[in-house]
């Protein structure tokens, strides 16, 4: 009858729409979870954007959530953090953030001690934590000292960890065992590390690419070779042509200075 017919179609209906909703739930892996929130790191940084930001830290804390004792996913929580604690001005903010990606790097540090990425990030933010809480220095300068010596012992071939000692260095003052030559060194092998390396697997880190050439350029600005300078941020901006930081600041800066020279 019309109705029987009627009731199958609604019931076919039912099933479909649950088959769909099962389907989506188990495509959304804790995997795919990271390679969802990889991206809207990077989408946040391009566009300093920070509802992507805090959506990306929200996915690697859910797919942390399903498996509480994977260090990789801890990893990813505690980027999140570093990223978002360089983005905010507001100190308590800052702090805030520092401290919970201490706590999530330690963790992935301690369910295993070999990733030399979650080393790496976590020297820099007990470093950046110093430069907002400078009596710190005390306590941990030699900790971000150790973990970033230990980021490179454990792989000398992640560029990430050059590139965070570099940005450690830029920061440091000459007489801590920081200073532009220093940084200089260190930015230039995570750049010759970034062309040489090979695509990484979807959820490994494989950030950084593009920042490496910026704080080189800095550094060059620093030394007032605005020239040299104007070349890193041109190569940063080949490798990422959506960095809203070079495209809009420093490139114009750059060139502002080199206009001036020229008239001098």
């Amino acid at each position: 009858t019309k109705e029987v017919t009627v009731v199958k179609f609604l019931s076919l209906i039912i099933s479909l729409l649950i088959f769909i909703t099962v389907s989506e739930a188990d495509s959304i892996t804790p995997d795919n979870l990271i390679i969802k929130g990889k991206k809207l790191v990077r989408d946040g940084l391009n566009g300093w954007d920070e509802k992507d930001l805090l959506k990306a830290r929200a996915l690697f804390e859910r797919a942390l959530s399903q498996d509480e004792d994977n260090y990789l996913y801890h990893y990813y929580v505690g980027y999140a953090d570093y990223r978002l604690a360089i983005f905010y001005k507001e100190e308590d903010k800052m702090i805030k953030y520092l401290d919970d990606g201490i706590k999530y790097l330690e963790k992935s540090i301690k369910l295993n001690d070999k990733f030399s990425d979650s080393h790496a990030l976590l020297g820099s933010l007990y470093g950046t934590k110093i430069s907002i809480k400078w009596w710190l220095a005390i306590t941990l300068g030699p900790k971000s000292r150790n973990e970033l010596k230990k980021a490179i012992e454990l792989d000398p071939k992640n560029p990430r960890a050059y590139l965070v000692d570099g940005i450690s260095k830029y920061h440091t003052p000459t007489m801590w065992g920081g200073g532009i030559d220093k940084a200089i060194k260190s930015l230039l092998k995570a750049v010759s590390l970034y062309e040489s390396a090979t695509p990484p697997d979807s959820l490994m880190p494989g950030w950084g690419h593009d920042e490496a050439y910026i704080w080189l350029g800095l550094c060059y600005m620093k030394e007032k070779d605005y020239k040299k300078a104007k070349i890193q941020f041109v190569k940063a901006l080949e490798i990422n042509p959506q960095n809203g930081w070079v495209k809009y600041q420093l490139l114009k800066k750059v060139e502002e200075k080199l206009e001036v020279e020229q008239q001098q």
